[in-house]
């Protein structure tokens, strides 16, 4: 079984950028700057990942790092062999088994075939020679002397573009592949938010049950200490049964916690393609990790260079190069080629033939002026992209400093175990310290205290969540390096 390398992570997908070897963001920079400074500013922030899927097409960025693929196991459909020993998921390998065997993510990685195919056909020239003859062997002599010479002609003629509009079509294929590229390292950011956002879900309903188990036990201990006491007559038959209810509503609730997390688990193994009956663990270190600050000039920067926002771009691109074709295309194309002739008197002609349309009545305007509002629509659609991608990761900033300080709030006051205050409060019910009533109302704040500080750090985890899908911003960047568990399952 082959084990995925350590560290893959998608926002990886984010530090590879590829290109067009033959398209105009490789021949003409200038007109698409924005996008190669977008693929440094993401390949600086995220040049530690790699990426696990299917082979690459061909890259011009060779400054930039390649995404390593595997391509068997994309094409495979189906679950890949990764060494899962133990059943222990950290968040890395949940995120590295959901971007390797996505069924979505497989299926939209085979446009990028399709979409280098294209580029491969705008690169061939369109128009081939053309090769005509004539040869007339039955022909009747006016000035009956009879037959002559067999009449014939051969005519070569090649079409000859003017316009240039060979270069704008390659323009357009290229620029509709970097789309498609932009467009799959989108699905594999959108892909990694959810797996991230699944996977906390269920941590969050892990600590829940947990909790819930330690008060169902604890409940279970109090009630046979109290029915003791009960047959001893050192207790009345009201707090018995006080307890008693207690502990089945809390033994029920443990089962509401349990049914909870087994929902959660459900769907954090559909999304992983795993089926329902395969076991699998997680690593609740994710609740003791350091969460470090992040501003919102840094995410709005960095939101600005998300995928979906340079496929946009890239749009842009493709209907400016469409745009450039029909204008282009306006210059009518030249056919020229030799020409031979030999007529039945045995006269013989040598010369060339030269043909061309006259753009009288069809000029080419309506189809220029369509391509303009197409440029100025796509033009629109990628500016109001870029805004409400600002506006995103300012609310996702937002959003993660105040769960960020909330949390850090609750972790600077001081620290109460709840199984442990649940014993001493046992212990002092046991000397007759305290009443049951006692008891009951200081584990009830307890559990609020517990229940609270699971609910901040779960807003938190959602928070960063959101941090991810709206900049593309890996979990490694807002958490101290440290805290950050093992890449892979450990046994």
């Amino acid at each position: 079984m082959r084990k995925i390398p350590a560290g893959i992570l998608l926002t990886l997908a984010l530090s590879v950028v590829p290109g067009c070897r033959s398209s105009s963001i490789a021949r003409r920079p200038d007109r698409n700057t924005s996008d190669t400074t977008a693929r440094v500013a993401l390949n600086d922030d995220l040049r530690r990942y790699q990426f696990v899927g299917s082979a690459p097409a061909e890259s011009a960025d060779q400054d930039l790092s390649v995404i390593q693929r595997t391509s068997a196991e994309s094409s495979a459909g189906g679950f890949t062999s990764i060494d899962l020993a133990g059943n222990l998921y950290s968040v890395r390998a949940a995120i590295e088994t959901a971007l390797a065997q996505n069924a979505d993510l497989i299926a939209l990685r085979q446009a990028e075939g399709v979409g280098s195919a294209a580029v491969g056909v705008a690169q061939t020239y369109p128009f081939n020679p053309f090769v005509q003859i004539q040869a007339t062997p039955y022909q009747s002599a006016q000035n009956g002397n009879g037959p002559g010479t067999t009449y014939h002609y051969v005519l070569l003629m090649q079409q000859i573009q003017l316009g240039n509009q060979q270069q704008y079509r390659e323009d357009a294929a290229c620029a509709a592949l970097n789309q498609i590229r932009w467009n799959v390292l989108q699905a594999e950011l959108l892909n990694v938010a959810q797996t991230e956002r699944l996977y906390f879900a269920a941590v969050y309903q892990q600590g829940l049950r947990d909790l819930a188990k330690v008060i169902a036990e604890n409940n279970r201990e109090l009630l046979t200490i109290l029915e003791r006491q009960f047959e001893a007559r050192e207790v009345t038959a009201a707090d018995v049964a006080i307890v008693r209810i207690d502990a089945r509503s809390t033994r029920q609730q443990m089962g509401i916690a349990e049914a909870n997390l087994q929902t959660a688990l459900l769907d954090l193994k559909r999304h992983l393609c795993l089926t329902p009956e395969t076991p699998i663990a997680l690593d609740d270190s994710v609740m003791q990790w350091n969460w470090q600050p992040v501003t919102e000039g840094q995410l709005t920067s960095v939101a600005m260079n998300r995928p979906d926002v340079l496929a946009a771009r890239a749009d842009v691109d493709a209907a400016r190069a469409n745009t450039n074709l029909a204008n282009g295309s306006r210059i009518p194309d030249l056919q020229l080629g030799p020409y031979y002739q030999r007529t039945d008197a045995g006269t013989t002609f040598l010369g060339f033939r030269a043909q061309m349309d006259l753009p009288i009545i069809n000029n080419g305007v309506p189809l220029l002026r369509q391509r303009e509002a197409e440029l100025v629509q796509r033009a629109t659609t990628a500016q109001q992209l870029a805004t409400r991608a600002h506006l995103e990761a300012a609310a996702a900033a937002d959003r993660y400093e105040r769960a960020r300080q909330l949390r850090g709030d609750m972790a600077d006051a001081p620290h109460v175990s709840v199984p442990g205050e649940l014993q001493r409060l046992e212990e002092q019910f046991k000397k007759n310290e305290v009443d049951i009533l006692r008891v009951l109302q200081a584990r009830n704040s307890l559990l609020q205290s517990q229940r609270a500080d699971l609910d901040a750090l779960n807003e938190l985890m959602q928070s960063a969540v959101a941090v991810t899908a709206s900049s593309g911003t890996p979990l490694e960047s807002l958490t101290s390096v440290s805290a950050v568990p093992p890449a892979v399952p450990v046994e």
